[in-house]
C-alpha cells in the first residue's frame, strides 16, 4: 500500500471519528427535557419474596401482570417483604436496604421529553446492588421506563426462593 493511499485512511478515519463526534453533540443538544440537579422524581419500590410454596400472591403486593408470566411466573406464591417510596435526585443516589443484608442504588440518569404528540416522558433510570462493603452483586442496569410501568431486578437467592424487585416511577 502506498503512503498516499495509507494517508488517506487515516484521514478519512480522523474526519469520520470528528463528524461522529459533532453528530452526537447535536443530539445531545437537542430540546430534550432533562432534570436539574434539584429536581426529585418520586419511584416507588416493591421488594417481594418468590417461592413455590403454593400460598399465592399477597394481596397486599395488589395487581401486577407481569408476576404471571415468564420469567415471573416460575414462582406460584410471591410475599410483600417491603415497598418504600424513595425521591431520587438526578446524579444522586437513593438507597434501598434489601431483607438479605444488600442495598440497591437508584439513579436517576435523565428524563427525555415527548417528542411527538403521542409519546410520553420517559426516565432514564439506572439500579444496582451492593454487598456489604460495598462489593457489587448486580451491576449497573439502565432502563428507560415510562412513569407508572414496572420494571423488575430479580435473582438473589433468600429463604428458599428468589428477591424479585420492582422499581417504578411514579406519574
Amino acid at each position: 500500500m502506498s503512503l498516499l493511499h495509507r494517508f488517506s485512511q487515516v484521514a478519512l478515519s480522523l474526519a469520520l471519528a470528528f463528524a461522529a463526534q459533532h453528530a452526537s453533540a447535536d443530539q445531545s443538544a437537542a430540546p430534550a427535557q432533562t432534570a436539574t440537579p434539584a429536581t426529585a422524581v418520586n419511584m416507588e419500590v416493591i421488594v417481594l419474596h418468590g417461592t413455590n410454596d403454593g400460598t399465592g400472591i399477597d394481596p397486599k403486593i395488589g395487581k401486577i401482570p407481569e408476576l404471571q408470566k415468564p420469567p415471573f411466573s416460575s414462582y406460584n406464591s410471591y410475599k410483600l417483604l417491603d415497598r418504600p417510596k424513595v425521591a431520587v435526585q438526578k446524579g444522586q443516589q437513593s438507597k434501598v436496604k434489601l431483607p438479605n443484608g444488600r442495598e440497591m442504588a437508584i439513579e436517576l440518569k435523565n428524563i427525555i421529553a415527548p417528542k411527538k404528540k403521542d409519546d410520553v416522558t420517559r426516565y432514564v433510570v439506572s439500579t444496582s446492588i451492593q454487598k456489604p462493603g460495598g462489593n457489587t452483586f448486580l451491576p449497573l442496569l439502565e432502563v428507560n421506563a415510562k412513569a407508572g410501568e414496572w420494571f423488575f431486578v430479580a435473582g438473589q437467592t433468600y429463604k428458599g426462593g428468589t428477591l424479585v424487585i420492582g422499581v417504578k416511577v411514579l406519574p
